[in-house]
């Protein structure tokens, strides 16, 4: 269909822009991205498992070792054993991180509300849910692709 095709051509190049302007954001606060977003979810969902690290922010588990490797190495974050299983870790972060991204984030927020400035609030609501629709529905395609493949 030729509307799906230009919507998409708009969504794939707004989501470049947004993430041009978001990457030289955090670039300002001497992080990556990876770091950046390490540390904006601990800040927000508190002590977690690396594994779900890795999911939430979608990387491989041997990429978010390298991330919290940097970050412990910086004194951002810590690792600790599970204590109910000793085969998983945990990583939380120190004060000086807690206070770093405390001192941050506002700024990055703004940036954030900045970018969305061009919309109502209506309009952003209105447009959450149908490009979670489509992510979802998108992931799940993947994720049979990648089961048939396995499978063959």
């Amino acid at each position: 269909m030729k509307e799906n095709l230009k919507a998409l051509t708009i969504l794939l190049r707004a989501s470049r822009s947004v993430e041009k302007v978001l990457r030289q954001d955090i670039a300002t606060y001497d992080l990556n991205p990876s770091e950046f977003g390490v540390l904006e979810y601990l800040y927000h969902k508190g002590s977690q498992p690396m594994a779900n690290l890795s999911q939430r922010l979608l990387m491989a588990n041997s990429s978010m070792t390298y991330v919290v490797d940097n970050l412990v190495d910086a004194g951002m974050v810590e690792r600790f054993e599970n204590s109910e299983d000793k085969r998983s870790l945990f990583v939380k972060l120190t004060s000086k991180g807690e206070n770093y991204i405390k001192l941050v984030f506002p700024s990055h927020e703004a940036k954030i509300d900045e970018i969305f400035s061009q919309l109502t609030l209506e309009e952003v609501v209105n447009l959450s849910q149908p490009l979670k629709k489509i992510g979802i529905y998108s992931e799940q395609l993947a994720s049979k692709k990648s089961r048939q493949k396995a499978s063959e």
